[in-house]
């Protein structure tokens, strides 16, 4: 909008008219000038917007000709006290304006000729509308805040990072009993003033929450004031220029995660019975048979040189089938304790055989099962954990096959140069894709209430993640699903020690069935 000149009234000879114009124009404020009568002589693009008209509707006319009298009267008193008092007055004001209600902070003094007579006013006005409702809403925010972080279960820190250190703002009630002390003692002091607190905002976790702008959440197990051990759950976060540190007490929660895993464990151990007792039937045949053949030698009367060799032949049978029976009842205690057990290299399709023996009841009595193996390298990897996933996997698609049955197909490939592929299909009632991306998740069941806890396939992904392979789903409802797992080959992989299995990565604990 152009710049409005002033009215005959005002003198042309004012110093810097130009740029006081300039300025005026420029201006968000409401800049102005009357004349005795209160006829504006003088008004800038802001101030008319505030009345609602245009600069040229307004000059030339008083407050009473342009808004209703009883909006006007506010202004028109205040301009009868400037000019009576003959000086710059101040006031805050609240008045309807232009059908809006402002709060202003106006500053109003005389106009006065060359020879010092009163010709008018000048007055500048601010409003103050925007401004009171934001630090309105700002004190507002500050209380839910307060009254949020005060009812909140975890503990709460907003820190400040100096020269010196990080420094203590705020805490919550909840933060109390971490830093031993209450709050009005802790805030504004360092928080290396309490050093068992270190666990709180660690430099690490500082420096690369810093460096990232990433929030940083992280589970440790700490020592609190008193000599108690718990498992805590640490957030930091960015909050302006400062830190915010939530520390959840998740303690409760991997005690239940703990008994969850053993009860999983053990409904494994009840559902594998059968099997195992089959699978150790075989080599038992073996030793029964070899030593019953022994003793029946050994009772003979006539020289047994000629037998000399039948009978170490029948010892080292018995060995065998003994070492045999000793490796499944280990795999049978590593899985009820949850053991974390080393990698070795290992032949796939010996692993898919015993998982097959394991659940060959439950699996074969709903499905026929096909096998579709391929020429394999050896892979690295442990027996016990591996069949753990594929015996989930088997009789996961066993549990999918509707009353009618179906089909089970195990197909072993070379997939690339580093790694083999092995594929669980079934032709089962398959997986809705709304659950199909959650299917990882822990706790997460597809299942009726009281046949699967969510587990196991969590569990199986952190095994094969830890081996360094992956694993991977595809289902279509009504068809069936597949499950592609690779692993890496012995040439390929980087030797390393036993990876441990943590409880937060679901790694430890046997299959939900």
């Amino acid at each position: 909008m152009s710049v409005q000149g002033v009215s005959a009234h005002a003198s042309p000879e004012l110093p810097y008219r130009e740029l006081f114009l300039h300025i005026a124009e420029q201006s968000s404020d409401a800049v102005f000038t009357k004349d005795l009568q209160g006829r504006y002589t003088f008004i800038n693009s802001a101030g008319a917007r505030y009345l609602g008209r245009s600069v040229e509707e307004v000059l030339g006319r008083k407050d009473d000709e342009l808004v209703p009298m009883e909006e006007a009267q506010a202004t028109m008193e205040f301009d009868r006290q400037v000019l009576l008092a003959g000086r710059m007055l101040h006031s805050e004001m609240s008045e309807r304006m232009a059908g809006a209600q402002r709060e202003w902070l106006s500053t109003k003094g005389v106009l006065r000729d060359q020879g010092g007579q009163v010709m008018g006013l000048f007055g500048i006005a601010r409003d103050l509308s925007a401004h009171l409702r934001g630090e309105e809403a700002q004190r507002r925010n500050e209380a839910l805040f307060r009254l949020a972080v005060s009812g909140s279960f975890d503990a709460f820190f907003i820190l400040r990072g100096e020269d010196e250190g990080l420094r203590v703002l705020h805490l919550n009630t909840h933060a109390e009993s971490l830093l031993g002390c209450r709050a009005r003692e802790a805030e504004g002091h360092l928080l290396s003033e309490f050093p068992h607190a270190a666990f709180i905002a660690p430099a690490a976790s500082c420096e690369a929450f810093w460096r990232t702008g990433r929030p940083q959440d992280e589970e440790v197990l700490q020592e609190l004031p008193g000599g108690a051990r718990r498992w805590l759950r640490r957030e930091l976060r960015a909050v302006g220029d400062c830190l915010a540190v939530t520390v959840r007490d998740i303690t409760q929660q991997r005690e239940s995660e703990a008994r969850l895993r053993l009860n999983e464990r053990m409904a494994s151990i009840g559902m594998l019975a059968a099997g195992v007792a089959h699978e150790i039937n075989n080599p038992l045949a073996f030793v029964s048979g070899n030593l019953g053949f022994i003793q029946g030698e050994l009772r003979r009367p006539e020289p047994l040189e000629e037998l000399r060799g039948e009978l170490l032949e029948a010892v080292t049978e018995a060995r065998e089938g003994a070492e045999r029976m000793r490796l499944i009842v280990q795999s049978l205690q590593s899985l009820s304790r949850g053991d974390p057990v080393a990698s070795q290299p290992l032949e796939l399709h010996e692993v898919l055989e015993t998982s097959i023996h394991l659940v060959q009841g439950k699996v074969c009595s709903r499905a026929r099962l096909v096998r579709d193996y391929g020429e394999l390298p050896q892979v690295q990897g442990n027996a016990v954990q591996l069949a753990q996933v594929f015996v989930n996997l088997l009789v996961n698609a066993a549990q999918a096959m509707p009353a009618s049955g179906g089909e089970i197909q195990l197909t072993t490939r070379v997939h690339d140069d580093a790694r083999v592929r092995v594929e669980v299909r079934d032709t089962g009632c398959g997986i809705p894709p709304e659950s199909l991306e959650r299917i990882f998740e822990p706790f997460f069941t597809t299942k009726p209430v009281g046949e699967g806890t969510g587990l196991g396939l969590p569990i199986s992904h952190g095994i094969i993640r830890a081996l360094g392979g992956e694993l991977s789903v595809e289902s279509t409802v009504g068809e069936g699903t597949t499950f592609r797992i690779l692993l890496p080959t012995v040439a390929e992989h980087l030797p390393e020690a036993p990876r441990p299995y943590h409880a937060a990565a679901f790694a430890v604990s046997p299959p939900s069935f």
